[in-house]
């Protein structure tokens, strides 16, 4: 027995067909029928009931996914201002570490709460910050159960010192005993992720999967990467890093491998489709084609990119020279919110002043495709990001009664440079109804606001030596 929702006279909207008004079926987790609306609901004796919704008013669009994000940072919006990379990098460590199990839950699930308002169904969740324990992993995973969200939880890993974040001269002696990016044993971080996958990776079904994932390569020896690989093909999952954010990690690998860092990746076989990279500012057109060639994707974040001067990502290059680009919000702390309809709307408006040929503009189109096709190619989830018979039923309702839809021009422009998630209505993850009528049905958001409103001044508290040392830190950076 299956439960049905149809979706009845709606007007569909996504990345590889054209607006147009349709009955939408969808039977359990998946998208049974796309067709022209009729008056009538067929009967099926294998369903309990068919929900039945007035698409009249609506705009029916792929969920959104969100390619790179930090669970543990949706607490802290607005806490830095004009920070350089490395100089937020310590802070955040003593923001982020020591939390219990219960706080690591928390975060994740005011994530989910802003997610599901502003139509993302997807996320990827490079987690945690610091080292962890199988008792972090399993909190994080149960806030997407409580949720219903798809997530992949990219499970961020490192062996060797966060060399690209030191001060000139080196760490303070002072720092060495209590420094949380002190490099876990290798062998340990492995069994984490063999242990985390067996026991949480929903392969069957797709909804919450895990994977390794590099803090960023120059953080990590071969000997990590090469096992890596090696997970990703014997779980057959994705392998997410962190890749060339600043130029001091470009200058890192040159010296290191006596070549670029993707061309090294490539040596350890690692660029691949498998493959998902955030940021990726500091790249060359060669390793553009190299990326392109093997099937690797970029995770654009222009608005963490932009907050802390790390660079302008060349997303134009990298689409035309046929290199796959999804899109992220990074962590909250440096955003400071999780909405991709702002994500969308700069990641192709950035591109445009510095290309003077406005046939390489990237448009309203290719920011929906990397906003949905692209995020589904980083979570390998087949179907992800279509309206199409036999796709997961990852969908969003927005209403086109908002004043920013009125009067509705062009759906598609009107989405990506004038919409927002105060329009989202209804939200369905895998056939399951997780958002009506602008309402969180999934779960109660209340008394996870609640308990999140005094988490960062506890935190704080807590770790008071570790804000010293951060400060210690961001004194001696230039």
């Amino acid at each position: 027995m299956t439960h049905r929702i149809l979706v009845r006279d709606v007007l569909v909207l996504a990345a590889e067909t054209a607006p147009a008004r349709r009955d939408v079926l969808i039977e359990g987790a998946r998208i049974a029928a796309v067709r022209a609306p009729s008056a009538t609901i067929e009967p099926d004796t294998h369903v309990i009931d068919t929900q039945v919704i007035d698409g009249r008013d609506k705009l029916l669009v792929p969920g959104l996914v969100n390619g790179h994000t930090h669970s543990p940072l949706n607490v802290l919006k607005g806490t830095g201002d004009v920070l350089s990379h490395p100089a937020f990098m310590w802070l955040n460590q003593a923001d982020t570490a020591n939390r219990s199990s219960d706080e690591i839950r928390l975060s994740a699930l005011l994530g989910c709460i802003e997610h599901l308002r502003n139509g993302t169904t997807a996320v990827v969740d490079h987690f945690p910050e610091q080292g962890f324990v199988s008792s972090d992993v399993d909190a994080v995973v149960e806030a997407y159960e409580i949720a219903g969200l798809r997530a992949m939880v990219a499970l961020r890993v490192f062996d060797e010192p966060y060399s690209d974040i030191d001060p000139p001269g080196g760490l303070p002696t002072s720092v060495a005993a209590s420094n949380p990016l002190t490099p876990p044993p290798l062998r340990d971080s492995l069994d984490l992720i063999e242990e985390a996958i067996a026991r949480h990776d929903h392969a069957a079904d797709g909804r919450i999967r895990l994977c390794p994932a590099p803090s960023n390569p120059s953080r990590c020896s071969d000997a990590l990467l090469e096992a890596v690989r090696d997970l990703s093909l014997k779980f057959d999952t994705s392998v997410h890093m962190h890749l060339l954010e600043t130029r001091i990690q470009a200058e890192i690998a040159e010296k290191r491998y006596n070549t670029t860092m993707v061309a090294h990746l490539e040596r350890l076989g690692l660029v691949t489709d498998r493959l998902s990279c955030a940021h990726t500012i500091w790249i060359g057109d060669d390793d553009i084609a190299r990326m392109a060639a093997g099937g690797a994707i970029a995770v654009h974040n222009p608005e963490s990119n932009l907050k802390l001067g790390a660079g302008i990502a060349p997303v134009a290059r990298m689409l035309a020279a046929g290199m796959r680009v999804a899109l992220g919000t990074d962590g909250a702390s440096t955003n400071d919110n999780l909405d991709m309809h702002e994500v969308m709307r700069l990641a192709v408006m950035l591109q445009r002043p510095g290309e003077p040929d406005r046939r390489r503009w990237p448009t309203a189109a290719d920011a929906l495709t990397m906003a949905t096709l692209s995020g589904a190619a980083v979570m390998r989830v087949n179907g992800l990001g279509r309206i199409a018979p036999g796709a997961p039923a990852d969908l969003v309702l927005h209403d086109l009664t908002a004043p920013f839809w009125t009067p509705l021009n062009d759906p598609l422009t009107q989405l990506v440079f004038g919409g927002s998630g105060s329009s989202v209505d209804t939200v369905v993850v895998d056939g399951r109804v997780l958002m009506e009528a602008g309402k969180i049905t999934a779960f109660d958001p209340e008394p996870v606001l609640r308990e999140a409103r005094d988490l960062v001044k506890h935190l704080r508290a807590r770790n008071v030596a570790l804000h010293g040392l951060a400060a210690e830190i961001a004194a001696a950076l230039p």
